[in-house]
């Protein structure tokens, strides 16, 4: 692993890191419920009709795969936008519209932490900057879209780093079948043509991720821009039903006291605080090569689970039962995605069959949550 990704990878369960979290977050200022209930404008607000536009975006009213042609200089891209200030690209996009082909201009620029590095990824993932207001996109599947994540094939000329994209892409419909509280995702087929040496163009399929901001908006919330967030002040059941969630695909890779792959949104409503995951490619279920434990959770692989929430008073049982009653949907969604290749889907099944047979019994369910960590005062 390395020394970058480890660091990144903080186990909360450590005192020391516990202490830091408590210190750090206690300057984090986070304005009080009540702040909600008025009617005035303000960062902790959005407005009504950005919550239908985001709710009613037509790029995730589908789970079909969308065509798409990416042009730009990506031999460039991929040799030179490395770094932690990346140049932003022109490009075009081409998809298909109700007339014919739409191709609109924007901005490219690379993104991510780990994949980013080329001693990693031969190929960047992206993000798409679309101008909103462009006059082509009303009317198609990218109106109202501005900012997009895109996941790409880590290595280009290799089969199974396409596998693994689509296998992450299914970790969130999984997560959209247990709560609307989650990341909205849509799979891809990309022709990427290079502009200056076409001979380098070559196809893969990705997916493109929903913008926090219209994820948020989705759920009457907005990000919360904090560098920590004290388990304290979370929503002790939304907490919860993240930690089972990373612990059912063996998801490792993650913290929400310094919000590593987690991304935390304050309800307008009632003003709860509420850790949503992201970035499943070092979870089990994916179970990508590349994926190693950090040493801190003294596990040998990523496909061993372990629970990495805090010791809560709440009812897990009620938590535990909301991945039961999905249990065959989620099953069915795995055995059915057919771009998937056949012993791969195999694998994620039994994979998954194991943690709901866990949780079905009482006795191994609370060993499940018994190695919470305490939060701390």
């Amino acid at each position: 692993m390395s020394p970058s990704r480890t660091a990144r990878s903080l186990d909360p369960r450590r005192p020391h890191l516990i202490l830091a979290a408590a210190l750090l977050t206690a300057a984090v200022p986070i304005p009080s419920a009540g702040a909600f209930q008025e009617p005035t404008e303000d960062p902790w607000r959005v407005s009504e009709e950005d919550v239908e536009r985001a709710r009613n975006a037509p790029l995730f009213a589908s789970a079909d795969v969308l065509e798409l042609t990416l042009t730009a200089e990506f031999d460039r891209i991929s040799k030179e936008d490395r770094g932690e200030n990346p140049e932003e690209r022109p490009a075009t996009l081409t998809f298909p519209g109700e007339e014919g082909e739409v191709t609109v201009e924007l901005k490219l620029q690379t993104r991510g932490d780990w994949r980013r590095r080329r001693e990693n990824c031969d190929f960047p993932p992206l993000w798409l900057d679309l101008d909103k207001d462009d006059p082509a996109l009303p009317g198609t599947v990218f109106e109202g879209q501005n900012r997009l994540k895109l996941y790409v094939t880590c290595q280009k000329g290799r089969d199974v780093y396409e596998q693994y994209i689509l296998q992450e892409y299914l970790v969130y419909p999984t997560y959209n079948l247990l709560t609307d509280l989650s990341f909205r995702a849509r799979p891809v087929l990309v022709h990427y043509v290079d502009s200056e040496k076409p001979d380098n163009s070559f196809t893969r399929h990705a997916f493109l991720l929903e913008h926090k901001s219209a994820m948020s908006a989705r759920n009457r919330a907005v990000p919360l821009e904090a560098p920590q967030v004290h388990p304290a002040q979370m929503s002790g059941e939304d907490a919860a039903f993240l930690a089972i969630f990373n612990y059912m695909i063996g998801m490792t890779d993650w913290t929400s006291v310094f919000m590593h792959n987690v991304e935390t949104i304050r309800l307008m409503d009632d003003g709860r605080l509420i850790p949503i995951g992201y970035d499943f490619d070092w979870s089990g279920l994916v179970n990508t090569r590349y994926a190693v434990p950090s040493e801190q959770l003294n596990i040998r692989n990523v496909r061993q689970r372990v629970y990495q929430g805090f010791c809560r008073d709440i009812d897990f049982d009620a938590i535990f039962q909301r991945f039961l009653d999905r249990r065959e949907d989620i099953l069915a969604l795995w055995t059915n995605f057919d771009l998937l290749e056949e012993n791969r889907r195999k694998d994620a099944v039994k994979y998954l069959q194991e943690f709901f047979e866990r949780i079905e019994d009482q006795g191994r369910r609370n060993r499940v949550t018994r190695d919470c960590t305490p939060i701390p005062r």
